[in-house]
């Protein structure tokens, strides 16, 4: 693809993406208020919208974090005592899942709470993968639209893998997908699963462990053909679909 292409594949994109914000922005989505919509409009406008560049190594994908927020277990029913237990397990999960050579996606919010801090910027500076890149979330981003997190070697607005079919990763499941595409998204968290061409890779679809990107797209086959393979979550989706319960 050249770099025409690429511009105007990347402006497209964010226009769909612009689009939805704004409607968000004028009237929230029931859980959040405009203000958090606005930060994201802003954050859209500053950082890139980038091609997936692939490496030598396996891509993992995961997101929904939410590091340091106690909150959130009692919210989405994780399956810990508390803040602190939540992401011994989460680091755990990504050491012992990412090899030194493989790359990292996140799709938005990280941290929260105590955890947006220099100690957790470092942790994630020093963790397994040789590229790490996070697409931004409501959460990563201050109510005037700056970011609050660090630690990635990329940051950026959305991102898309080129592919058969292509994938788009964005925060928020995108209302507008381009047609042939899947939609790669977090911040519906434990949500029932769609039938549409989306893959919610928020942790607690995928068991609190990164997801390999080879599952990612062997699902997204099925779904821009309009199969949906059974399961409750993403997890099950991929093992249904590979005739197993393994995630990689």
């Amino acid at each position: 693809m050249n770099r025409d292409n690429t511009e105007a594949l990347a402006a497209d994109l964010k226009a769909r993406y612009r689009r939805q914000l704004q409607r968000e922005a004028e009237i929230g989505d029931g859980r959040h208020g405009r203000k958090v919509f606005l930060a994201m409009l802003k954050a859209l406008e500053e950082l890139p919208a980038k091609r997936f560049e692939p490496g030598d190594g396996a891509v993992w994908v995961w997101s929904d974090l939410h590091l340091g927020h106690a909150n959130v277990i009692r919210y989405c029913n994780r399956p810990f005592a508390d803040a602190a237990q939540m992401d011994r397990q989460l680091y755990a999960n990504w050491e012992a899942t990412v090899a030194p050579q493989d790359q990292l996606i996140c799709v938005g919010d990280v941290a929260m709470r105590d955890a947006l801090c220099e100690a957790t910027w470092r942790r994630i500076r020093g963790a397994a993968g040789r590229r790490k890149q996070l697409v931004i979330g409501n959460h990563d981003l201050t109510g005037a639209g700056h970011l609050r997190v660090a630690g990635f070697d990329d940051i950026c607005s959305l991102l898309w893998a080129d592919g058969d079919p292509p994938l788009l990763f964005t925060h928020e499941p995108l209302v507008e997908v381009p047609p042939g595409w899947v939609n790669v998204h977090g911040h519906t968290h434990a949500a029932p699963l769609t039938r549409t061409p989306h893959i919610n890779v928020s942790v607690e679809q995928i068991d609190y462990r990164p997801l390999a990107l080879t599952a990612v797209r062997a699902l997204a086959a099925e779904l821009v053909q309009g199969r949906y393979p059974e399961g409750e979550t993403t997890l099950e989706r991929v093992a249904s679909l590979a005739g197993t319960s393994a995630a990689a």
